[in-house]
């Protein structure tokens, strides 16, 4: 496999930039070895710096403690998975702030180590989106609730003119009756 590797060394690395989403590799001990310029534009790093760096300069300080109990564990039973299914997902931009995403796991050897690449895709429109929606279904339930209301009120208005009209008209028999 070396060999295939270093003879398509060129192809791989157009493959692997021309991805555009983040690809980052990472070895046992969650250390970068590997990335595209997408994961630095993602991440706000400049070419080259997040070689060699640890993978927590890539995740919120507060997932930093549970995040290698789970790298080890996904590291000892690795298969290709979704990071974090049903949970939400975020990333440490350089600049301090974190930002939603989706994370693809993919596990592989080469020259006999273990090593974890991850395809993350950041997912800030699709959460913006996704809120929108939500706010909107949370508009669109006040104004039913809002308008069943002013029918039922209305429905209520109509029963209480009904009977009304029930009664006059039933006072009317009668006295019609009475008169005949």
């Amino acid at each position: 496999m070396p060999n295939l590797f270093h003879e398509n060394e060129f192809v791989f690395n157009v493959l692997f930039e021309a991805v555009s989403e983040s690809v980052i590799v990472v070895d046992q001990t969650q250390t970068i070895v590997a990335n595209n310029v997408a994961a630095e534009k993602m991440f706000g790093y400049e070419k080259g710096q997040l070689q060699n760096q640890h993978l927590n300069i890539l995740i919120p300080r507060n997932y930093h403690a549970g995040h290698g109990a789970h790298f080890n564990s996904f590291y000892k039973k690795s298969s290709a998975r979704q990071m974090g299914s049903n949970q939400d997902l975020n990333g440490a931009h350089k600049n301090g702030h974190q930002f939603p995403v989706e994370v693809g796991l993919n596990p592989f050897e080469f020259d006999e180590k273990k090593y974890v690449m991850a395809i993350v895709i950041d997912i800030t429109y699709r959460k913006n989106s996704e809120n929108k929606i939500r706010e909107l279904n949370t508009l669109l339930e006040g104004k039913i609730s809002e308008r069943t209301s002013e029918l039922n009120n209305t429905v209520a208005n109509l029963k209480s003119e009904i009977e009304k009209r029930v009664k006059a008209e039933s006072k009317l028999r009668r006295a019609l009756k009475k008169e005949k």
